[in-house]
């Protein structure tokens, strides 16, 4: 029997790791994908050691050293978790079912993939999932974000602040009483292209052509790099039928990363506090493993 098991192998879910590991937790953290979305960013951001990405190089080091406690992580998919008489049953697909007292669900969130032709082939190559991470590369270039999502908002504001151009690609209509959406149409860098649909991205080794349709009518975008924010979903599948989620599937969780059950907490992108950016997940993940060593220790108090 563990005290905690963590399932993700991303900022949250190291950050847990460690914290359990303070605390000589027995805990376990089964992971199908280390790293979370640092790999990725890292590729987008290229080699430069210029390329500085917030919480990427503690994320290496937390990673890194997690991989030395073998004892500590499984490499293996999570089935289900379900609920027993006084503890979680998490089953996995190589090592059956391992049963805990806490669990920790820090399995992030996958963007929805923008599906048009080029979209595959420039991955990793001009085309990226979060312009708030680059923000601070984007001097002189032009970039458009495509959503009409908060985060895209979001990033538009921040790529507007250091990009020669922004084009904002909204499938749909704006909310232009937001007040992003009001600051951004009044940016002379920055241009609002909404009830558009994108058809295609074009280049040679990079994404150098965005074209878009409007009243019928193509658009040829000049552009260096192009960010997609049409949303995300939550990679809750696993208890989905277990805890509360809100209408996309997040999980809901309070100040202190409970869920709707009790010794069962959520963390990271996962849940209903995310917010994408990697040293706040590594945040959330401590915390979250805070919350259920002060479960454990409240549970050990109570007479059986």
């Amino acid at each position: 029997m563990y005290d905690l098991i963590i399932i993700g192998g991303g900022p949250s879910a190291m950050a847990a790791m460690f914290y359990a590991a303070g605390k000589q937790l027995n805990a376990v953290t089964i992971y199908e994908e280390l790293g979370g979305k640092i790999g990725w960013l890292q590729s987008l951001a290229g080699p430069s050691k210029e390329h500085y990405l917030p919480g990427n190089e503690l994320m290496q080091l937390l990673t890194t050293r997690g991989l030395s406690r073998d004892e500590a992580v499984l490499h293996d998919r999570v089935e289900r978790v379900t609920r027993a008489l006084d503890c979680y049953r998490v089953e996995t697909q190589t090592y059956g079912v391992l049963e805990s007292y806490t669990v920790l669900i820090a399995t992030g969130a996958a963007p929805l993939i923008l599906n048009v032709p080029g979209a595959r082939r420039f991955a990793d190559r001009g085309l990226g999932y979060s312009a708030t991470t680059y923000a601070h590369l984007l001097a002189g270039q032009r970039v458009a974000v495509i959503g009409d999502t908060p985060r895209a908002l979001s990033g538009a504001a921040e790529a507007a602040g250091t990009a020669a151009q922004v084009f904002l690609i909204a499938p749909g209509m704006l909310d232009m009483m937001h007040p992003l959406s009001q600051a951004l149409a009044q940016q002379p860098n920055v241009e609002i292209i909404q009830n558009c649909e994108v058809l295609e991205l074009r280049g040679d080794h990079a994404v150098e052509t965005l074209i878009v349709e409007r009243d019928g009518q193509p658009l040829d975008l000049a552009v260096d790099r192009v960010f997609v924010a049409l949303g995300l979903v939550p990679n809750s599948q696993i208890v989905r039928d277990l805890v509360a989620t809100n209408a996309e599937g997040f999980i809901l969780v309070n100040a202190y990363h409970e869920t709707t059950l009790p010794g069962l907490f959520a963390a990271g992108d996962v849940s209903s506090t995310f917010s994408e950016q990697v040293l706040i997940a590594i945040g959330d993940g401590a915390r979250a493993a805070m919350s259920a060593y002060d479960y454990l220790l409240a549970r050990r108090l109570i007479p059986a």
